[in-house]
């Protein structure tokens, strides 16, 4: 008799033990991507110029024994990939850079090489990289970029505005982000 009693009881307990600890786990779930989420925001917040920001035109040597222009207002939207030959992210990120590079479209690509300036154009021919690589020799586009560490991507429109910006390894999120900053959200009626 005892045992008929005990059982379901047992079982109904352990069936509210299962049913609060998925609950708990729901719950921290969210607390982490509720985390995540601030860590992210506190990551774009202290590095990078703010979204919005107009930075000037900024004239850089390339590893071409060129000059290109970063920021200020152009024709076409333009994307900086602030890096350095010797971070792991940025290389670990080389695949979804290629990506940004085949999809881009108009979109002008700029790498923005921090120290090891040496390094430079051996690295982007490894890699592959077929968009202009700037040396920032001086550190004047870091200073004005507040690129303070690698890998920063920003997008810039047409206007010369901060349209979209990522500090960290790229992904396939980032890629898409990246992309959707490109065109401009249609006009309201």
């Amino acid at each position: 008799m005892l045992k008929r009693v005990l059982f379901p009881v047992v079982a109904l307990l352990l069936s509210a033990l299962i049913v609060v600890l998925g609950w708990q786990n729901h719950q921290l779930r969210q607390i982490n991507a509720q985390m995540a989420a601030q860590l992210q925001n506190m990551r774009l917040e202290a590095h990078g110029l703010d979204l919005g920001s107009r930075p000037d035109a900024l004239a850089l040597r390339t590893t071409r024994h060129t000059h290109v222009d970063i920021g200020g207002a152009r024709d076409v939207p333009q994307i900086l990939y602030f890096f350095s030959t010797t971070c792991r992210y940025c290389l670990a990120s080389m695949p979804q850079l290629q990506q940004i590079a085949a999809a881009r479209g108009r979109g002008e690509l700029i790498g923005v090489g921090l120290p090891p300036y040496d390094q430079l154009a051996d690295y982007a021919g490894r890699h592959a990289l077929q968009f202009p690589i700037a040396i920032d020799s001086e550190g004047d586009a870091s200073r004005r970029y507040r690129a303070t560490v690698t890998p920063m991507l920003m997008v810039l429109a047409p206007d010369g505005s901060v349209t979209y910006k990522h500090v960290g390894q790229l992904d396939e999120q980032v890629v898409r982000a990246a992309m959707n900053s490109l065109t401009p959200a249609p006009a309201l009626p």
